[in-house]
């Protein structure tokens, strides 16, 4: 058996310890409020839900091993860059359990993603699960509450790269994610519809209790 690397324990603990706080402090807290146990590359705090009330934030959901989400890295790098002119809180999230940090930080190397967006790793898929995400790659937009929740904007598609599994265009013709950040930063009603995400569904390992 592999020895646990001491950093994943720590995580492991830090979770542990937010949970029996979340209970001994108020019995079941809803789980919208409930803490998030993500971790960063580099490694770091994530705090994604939180922020001051109307804060934009836009999570894209990623798998390495997915050649759909891959085969559109340079589109949604695109998109943080301008998220970021926007004053928009994006991140990228990792809501797989098998890659180590090792893997996710080559991938991370390899589309050049490392210091120009933050990347989570979701391994409890507990942010997926409260978002709605069962797609990757797929984008969701979200307005703060300020008290740890959220109103959900937008959830769907990057773009329309892929019109179906196996079906590439040779650039994208809409940006659907893009467009809805747009629209809320400026004020402007969210666009309709909000297209379907095509790709690889997340495999969701059961809850814990």
């Amino acid at each position: 058996m592999k020895p646990v690397p001491s950093r994943v324990m720590r995580a492991w603990l830090l979770c542990t310890l937010l949970a029996l706080a979340t209970v001994f402090a108020g019995g079941c807290a809803s789980s919208a409020r409930r803490p998030l146990c993500l971790a960063t590359l580099p490694p770091g705090t994530a705090t994604p839900l939180e922020g001051a009330r109307g804060t934009l934030v836009v999570l894209i959901f990623l798998s390495p091993e997915c050649p759909i989400a891959n085969a559109m890295m340079p589109d949604i790098l695109a998109l943080s860059d301008e998220a970021k002119a926007r004053g928009v809180s994006l991140s990228l999230v990792h809501t797989t359990q098998w890659p180590s940090d090792r893997e996710l930080t080559e991938h991370a190397r390899a589309f050049n993603a490392q210091g120009r967006v933050t990347i989570l790793v979701d391994r409890p898929q507990e942010l997926a699960r409260r978002v709605g995400a069962t797609v990757t790659p797929e984008g969701a937009l979200l307005r703060l509450d300020g008290e740890g929740g959220f109103e959900r904007l937008y959830l769907g598609r990057i773009n329309d790269l892929y019109t179906a599994i196996g079906r590439r265009r040779a650039a994208a013709t809409s940006s659907d994610l893009r467009d809805a950040m747009r629209a809320a930063s400026e004020g402007r009603p969210r666009p309709m519809p909000q297209p379907k995400a095509i790709g690889c569904f997340i495999e969701f390992s059961a809850p814990s209790s």
